[in-house]
């Protein structure tokens, strides 16, 4: 455990707050004096963001900043509920097949007008195969969006249709009743035209990007900070009170924790499991913990040898428990997984899960030994192999890596654990290149179906490259059902075919470690984890009594 910094911040004087506008932070041995601007919002964001181009991008790192730069047709609120964005108004027809979108009059960052084309040309953009995007399948539900990623048919020939500057109308393959969730996702996010089509990839950087969300993008520095202005052209800027907000990549928790205590950050949207009894002693109505839509698992290459075999794969999560690693590594934190989707999950009836979840340890373990018995391997003839995690520094994901290597070693399977930082770990596993790796998922919206989806043949997301025909024809028929129940047994029989075929090995459900220090307002833990910086606003004073 790190040891807890003593640095705080200090109050420069009325005079030199009302001057220069700033607190004053102590300078820590050999480094440099900071300042601390008022109106500034400064955010521990989880890892360096890969991209800020929405086509291209693919977790949360870049859902954090992008949130701000950007609005959809919806927006998130404070509990991460779809709000008006873009969109002021909208009609969906009988058959639930075409809605039709009223947008709002709004201007691009440069002054431009945000039309109903700037949707429709984001949307091609995101499925033209050309553009690689992971995030791809996303729009399958868009009429001829998944033959046109697939190179069959033409971009144009998408459901989506500008009927006029104003009017955005949309074709769906199938009724889909959590569209305006969907119209949240950054991937849906309108792009302006008239400089993507100009300046291509390289418009996402400082001095070339353009936005219509309540923020503009000032200044990147690489795996050092993101800093965002507010935006003057934003049409509810009237009602962002932060000046700016500046990000920082901080996958190290721990340090981060101490960067919160010190002052140098406001917010931290996760926190070792081990700190958070300390973090509630000394930093009281700090911590936030709520049921989140997030779940983390060991990703499964079930093209490899010989995670190819069902019988080892039973035998691997078999062998895991669960409530060992929710209570002596995380500290009661999270919550143990049998199963892939969450059990706050919307319009989802539960009850899937391993059909061994409620028997004795040493029973499974026996199991899952005599499986690899028959599988070929033994005491004599140990599976050697990897497992990739998504930290190279310490905290819990190291932590359960180890609890995951005694408790495989305990069926002959010896790992060899392989720490990357975010974005290499899932450069990584989008490219198929492992054995195992301690993945995790995050909902996009609140359905099952954000979950199940990843393991549909084919998907950009599905890393371990499983497929079983009758999941895919399922989940297919899920989301042609129009009723809401009818549709939820689906999803789950769905479920059901992954366990049974153990095509992942779920760990545990999170629980929100989210760290927001009580002058924050407008900034509330949610299941869905999101924070838009519009929302929220600053008690100075409150701040300065805090923090001298």
């Amino acid at each position: 455990m790190a040891k807890a910094w003593n640095r705080r911040l200090a109050l420069a004087g009325g005079a030199a707050l009302a001057a220069g506008g700033y607190w004053a932070l102590k300078p820590r041995q050999n480094q440099p004096h900071q300042k601390v601007q008022l109106g500034t919002l400064y955010r521990g964001n989880v890892a360096e963001p890969e991209s800020l181009d929405p086509s291209l991008v693919q977790g949360q790192p870049e859902e954090e900043v992008l949130g701000d730069l950007m609005i959809g047709l919806m927006d998130s609120d404070v509990m991460g509920r779809p709000v008006p964005g873009m969109a002021t108004s909208w009609q969906t027809s009988p058959d639930g097949l075409t809605w039709t979108f009223h947008l709002r009059e709004a201007l691009w960052s440069d002054g431009k007008p945000v039309t109903a084309d700037d949707f429709v040309f984001s949307w091609q953009r995101l499925l033209n195969p050309a553009t690689a995007a992971f995030y791809a399948y996303f729009a399958y539900p868009l009429k001829n969006a998944r033959p046109i990623n697939n190179g069959k048919m033409p971009p144009t020939a998408l459901g989506a249709h500008a009927l006029d500057a104003r009017t955005l109308q949309v074709n769906l393959e199938h009724p889909v009743p959590h569209l305006l969730q969907m119209a949240t996702h950054m991937t849906m996010y309108p792009q302006p035209r008239h400089v993507v089509s100009v300046k291509d990839r390289a418009w996402a950087r400082p001095g070339s990007y353009v936005g219509n969300g309540p923020f503009l993008l000032k200044e990147w520095v690489p795996h050092g900070h993101i800093t965002l202005e507010k935006n003057p052209l934003f049409y509810d800027a009237a009602n962002v009170s932060l000046k700016r907000v500046v990000f920082f990549p901080t996958d190290d928790y721990s340090a981060a924790v101490q960067r919160l205590r010190a002052g140098e950050l406001d917010f931290q949207d996760r926190a070792p499991p081990d700190r958070i009894p300390w973090i509630k002693q000394n930093m009281p109505g700090t911590v936030q913990q709520v049921p989140q839509l997030i779940t983390d698992f060991i990703s499964i290459n079930v093209r490899r040898k010989p995670f190819d075999d069902v019988r080892v794969r039973h035998a691997i999560n078999l062998v895991i428990s669960r409530e060992a690693i929710c209570d002596r590594v995380l500290r009661g934190t999270d919550v143990a997984a049998y199963n892939l989707v969450p059990p706050t999950v919307a319009n989802y009836p539960g009850g899937i899960a391993f059909e061994f979840k409620d028997r004795p340890y040493q029973d499974r373990l026996a199991q899952a030994r005599a499986l690899m018995q028959s599988a070929g391997f033994g005491p004599d003839r140990p599976v050697k192999t990897t497992l990739m995690t998504r930290a190279t520094t310490p905290g819990n994901y190291r932590s359960v890596a180890a609890a995951l290597q005694q408790m495989l070693a305990l069926i002959h399977i010896n790992i060899s654990i392989l720490p990357n930082d975010m974005m290499m770990f899932y450069d990584t596993i989008q490219v198929h290149d492992f054995d195992l790796g301690y993945a995790g998922w995050q909902a996009d919206f609140d359905d099952a179906s954000s979950f199940l989806e990843l393991f549909v043949t084919g998907n950009g997301q599905n890393w371990g490259e499983y497929s079983n025909r009758s999941y895919d024809q399922l989940l297919a028929a899920a989301q042609h059902e129009v009723d809401i129940v009818s549709r939820g047994r689906k999803l789950a029989a769905a479920e059901r075919i992954l366990l049974d075929d153990h095509a992942l090995a779920p760990l545990y459900f999170w629980t929100s470690t989210n760290l927001i220090r009580p002058y924050l307002k407008g900034m509330q833990a949610n299941p869905l984890d999101f924070h838009r910086s519009r929302w929220i606003s600053i008690d100075e004073k409150a701040r300065a009594r805090l923090l001298t």
